[in-house]
């Protein structure tokens, strides 16, 4: 219940934190088979809210296990369908977990929902595809040849494209690729290493495909060319917007500005400006925006009458929105 009560927020919330989210190839999902989403890392868990705002079916999303040691902590990240994955580097009393969270994830697959797999490891903020590890390879091969085997399910690459990683008001693109099935490898599942490595290369390409790529080394100007260029595809950049509209909009972002460099000041202390910036923050407004909004409303009913409160209830998200398009 708290899972999809949550992705009913997130979907609400989504269009006022982002400035626009393009979805590429949606439709060329394959439809009725399990589906194991092998996706780039930049921006912390807000990857995994980004990508589960637009499935129909729940998606499980496999996570850092340091996350989950604190009992109070792993409940509720449980609660919304986050599977534990702990590196044999944390500890040899994490090893046997390893089939646990391949079983977690075979059991997810079997009821119809989707897994999504952060391919590269890490999070790291920046434009660029970086190496694979072999763990979603490894996976495919478990769900494809293992135990009560899924020979229907297909791997999807995809890249997750942001405009910037600090905060709201940015464009977003989500891409998904050409599906791979366990047919599309070549080399005999008896040659276990070949056939990860045949994996990796199909997915890698298949992912770089789908990704905006941008050299660490490029020009501050050269960097924000190239984010403007593939951006404008998603939506225009707005610099010549309706007066109105715009107006509007600053009226939205002056009102908020207030409550939201509260909640910024707060996320920059949690996180000290690290990849988990943008996931902390829009997990505090997510949660915590509501409630005021919902006790502002009362406060005002309780003083100025029903039809203030509903106003305030109706408007302050209205302008919200309008703050984060104009």
């Amino acid at each position: 219940m708290f899972y999809f009560f949550s992705r009913f927020l997130v979907r609400l919330a989504l269009p006022i934190y982002l400035r626009k989210l393009c979805v590429v190839n949606f439709d060329k999902l394959p439809k009725g088979s399990p589906l194991l989403l092998a996706s780039n890392h930049p921006d912390s868990f807000f990857d995994a809210v980004v990508i589960g705002s637009v499935l129909e079916q729940p998606i499980h999303t496999l996570t850092r296990g340091d996350v989950f040691r604190k009992k109070a902590a792993a409940f509720w990240l449980r609660q919304i369908n986050l599977i534990p994955v702990f590196r044999g580097s944390e500890g040899r009393q994490y090893v046997k977990n390893h089939d646990v969270t391949a079983q977690e994830s075979h059991d997810a697959l079997k009821k119809g929902d989707a897994v999504v797999v952060f391919s590269e490891g890490i999070c790291v903020n920046e434009w660029r595809l970086r190496p694979l590890g072999k763990g979603t390879a490894r996976m495919a091969y478990k769900i494809w040849y293992g135990d009560d085997a899924l020979r229907s399910m297909k791997v999807i690459p995809t890249g997750l494209n942001y405009e910037n990683f600090r905060g709201p008001g940015k464009r977003v693109s989500l891409n998904f690729g050409e599906a791979i099935a366990a047919d599309d490898i070549q080399t005999s599942p008896q040659e276990y290493e070949k056939w990860l490595r045949e994996f990796n290369d199909i997915l890698d390409r298949k992912m770089n495909a789908e990704i905006l790529t941008i050299a660490d080394e490029a020009p501050k100007a050269e960097r924000e060319r190239q984010l403007s260029e593939f951006f404008d595809k998603c939506a225009p950049s707005g610099k010549n917007k309706n007066p109105l509209l715009g107006a509007i909009g600053w009226i939205g972002r002056m009102i908020h500005l207030p409550l939201y460099s509260f909640f910024e000041n707060k996320a920059a202390k949690l996180t000290a400006r690290s990849v988990f910036y943008d996931s902390v923050l829009f997990g505090m407004l997510l949660y915590l925006y509501p409630v005021i909004v919902v006790l502002l409303a009362i406060i005002a009913a309780v003083f100025t009458g029903w039809q203030v409160g509903l106003g305030v209830f109706v408007g302050l998200p209205l302008l919200a929105w309008a703050g984060s398009k104009y």
